[in-house]
């Protein structure tokens, strides 16, 4: 069955642990998607209150981090985005909106408080853990609680999305759950988050034991887990996980004309991760080309035309 690739890929401990990382960010981000809703409507709604409606449409286009608005309704409403921003003077990834859609859409105002790769997340449930975790940051909205305890947690998912080999220790990932429980201490005012915060160390202390079966079960292997756990699930969660992970390489290598070879190293080894496991080289075959094309380019521009 399908499922046979990723238990064979589950008998290493230290695959086993990003796994069990990412699950504990998708929870967490399940958590808060409702509060940062809510916060972000008032917000919203109170910017509303002090910035005149549209009386034309507005053509006004942001790129990347540049947005020079042509109306003066967008004026009004990127100097009132930039006063609640923690980051005003540095970077403000304005692509990721549409500002003709500020004034009547809530969500289109959140994200200019997140990181590159938003533009088509139309709602809290669309997005990752890390826009969520950088909306709280960024935006003073949230002043209150001890920021730092966010940013330790941001860090740790950007530690392991930049994992090119998926693997992290038992060392990191102990350190990675202090770190999500110090997080919900200080946000225990949101609603849920407690509950959340306990189905996220019961992750962290469950053991994804491999066991031998007959051949009549998930093709000759199981999985037995000391807590309920389902292989679908994990399936899908392994999916998104490293499509998260190819996105973040993409958004990383449009930003450069050329790749250091840290950057060619993180791609040759995602390639071969891929390539090497059946069940994920179908599902991925698009993105194998495409890392494929990204090596072949690089390694032209290397060699020059003269060299070859």
């Amino acid at each position: 069955m399908a499922h046979t690739g990723l238990l064979q890929r589950l008998n290493c401990q230290e695959y086993k642990n990003w796994m069990k990382a990412g699950q504990c960010l998708l929870l967490l981000k399940k958590s808060l998607q409702e509060f940062v809703a809510s916060e972000m409507r008032v917000f919203h709604k109170q910017l509303s209150s002090r910035i005149p409606p549209p009386k034309a449409k507005c053509q006004c286009k942001a790129k990347r981090m540049q947005f020079n608005p042509r109306c003066p309704v967008c004026v009004e409403w990127k100097n009132h985005i930039l006063d609640h921003h923690t980051n005003r003077n540095g970077d403000v990834h304005w692509g990721n909106c549409d500002p003709s859609m500020w004034s009547g859409h809530y969500w289109e105002v959140a994200k200019a408080y997140m990181p590159r790769g938003c533009t088509d997340k139309k709602e809290p449930q669309a997005c990752d853990a890390s826009a969520l975790l950088n909306l709280l940051t960024t935006c003073d909205r949230f002043k209150g609680p001890d920021l730092s305890k966010v940013r330790e947690v941001i860090k740790c998912r950007n530690e392991l999305m930049h994992s090119s080999d998926m693997k992290v220790s038992s060392a990191w990932l102990k350190d990675f759950g202090n770190k999500i429980q110090n997080f919900v201490s200080e946000f225990r005012h949101v609603p849920g988050l407690k509950e959340e915060g306990s189905k996220i160390q019961a992750v962290l202390l469950s053991n994804w034991a491999i066991l031998e079966q007959s051949m009549d079960t998930y093709d000759g292997v199981t999985l037995e887990c000391d807590a309920a756990v389902s292989l679908s699930p994990i399936c899908d969660l392994e999916m998104l996980m490293i499509d998260e992970m190819l996105q973040e390489l993409y958004y990383q290598l449009e930003e450069v004309d050329t790749l250091s070879e840290k950057d060619l190293d993180s791609v040759q080894k995602m390639q071969n991760f891929i390539s090497e496991h059946k069940d994920l080289q179908s599902f991925f075959e698009a993105d194998i080309d495409k890392l494929a094309l990204l090596l072949k380019k690089q390694t032209e521009l290397k060699v020059g035309p003269n060299q070859e």
